[in-house]
């Protein structure tokens, strides 16, 4: 075999090893790798919740479908493990979306943010629905979601403001990903320090100065770092603030 014949098979036979190499690494198992969402955490829920409820109600004709979705990249290797042993067809209750019936709609709300870390609280938009899936993503350049757990009759009982927490007012200097141009409230909850939400703010939202006088909140006054208690409801953006009050 002359010098040319013998680079050509070297070359070919690294080509095939890279192959295989690459194919193995992505394929261990017969599952594929960790792949991360570019949306927010939000959006990345939001987004794999409605493809999943889809499939759900549309078995025969949704794609992709739910054989398919409990193989995503962009869940854990874990929770694609778990719900291969656990989503028989008609398990219930259903191990996403937690719920013995299949909901017509679902909402979204965000419990906490931090930079690495994230849940949401996924459940029916029917009135008294009780079961509830929480949902914990995690990052890694991009998030992905890391375990879904389900909760039927200890969801906390429906309260005037859905979301009533003190801490401090951030804005300029709020560290991505949140976004500069709103405020945000840094809170501990749990006993977990460093959790965040947006606030945003209407013509409705009223706000208590530290004399005590109560007036259609300013935010263009706020400073930060400034201490507050806030009562509001929670939407798929963030909170909207019904009542802030500044504190010592």
């Amino acid at each position: 075999m002359d010098k040319k014949k013998i680079i050509i098979v070297v070359a070919v036979l690294i080509v095939i090893g890279g192959l295989v190499w690459f194919f193995s690494r992505n394929d261990e198992g017969g599952s594929v790798g960790q792949q991360v969402s570019t949306l927010d955490a939000v959006d990345t829920v939001g987004n794999f919740y409605d493809q999943w409820l889809k499939a759900i109600k549309e078995p025969t004709t949704a794609d992709p479908n739910r054989v398919t979705l409990m193989k995503s990249p962009l869940l854990s290797k874990e929770l694609r493990d778990r719900l291969a042993k656990e989503s028989t067809l008609g398990a219930s209750p259903d191990p996403v979306l937690c719920t013995t019936k299949t909901p017509d709609k679902i909402t979204t709300s965000r419990v906490f943010e931090q930079a690495d870390a994230a849940q949401l609280l996924v459940m029916s938009r029917e009135k008294n629905a009780s079961e509830a899936a929480i949902v914990t993503l995690a990052k890694d350049g991009g998030w992905y979601i890391d375990t879904i757990e389900c909760t039927k009759g200890d969801i906390p009982p429906v309260r005037e403001f859905a979301f009533e927490k003190e801490g401090n007012l951030l804005k300029g200097s709020i560290p991505k990903p949140f976004d500069p141009k709103n405020w945000h409230l840094v809170f501990e909850d749990n006993g977990v320090k460093g959790n965040v939400v947006p606030l945003f703010f209407d013509a409705t939202s009223q706000c208590t100065s530290l004399e005590g006088v109560k007036a259609v909140c300013k935010p263009a006054e706020f400073k930060e770092i400034a201490k507050v208690s806030v009562q509001a409801q929670m939407t798929e953006r963030g909170a909207t603030v019904k009542n802030l009050k500044f504190i010592k």
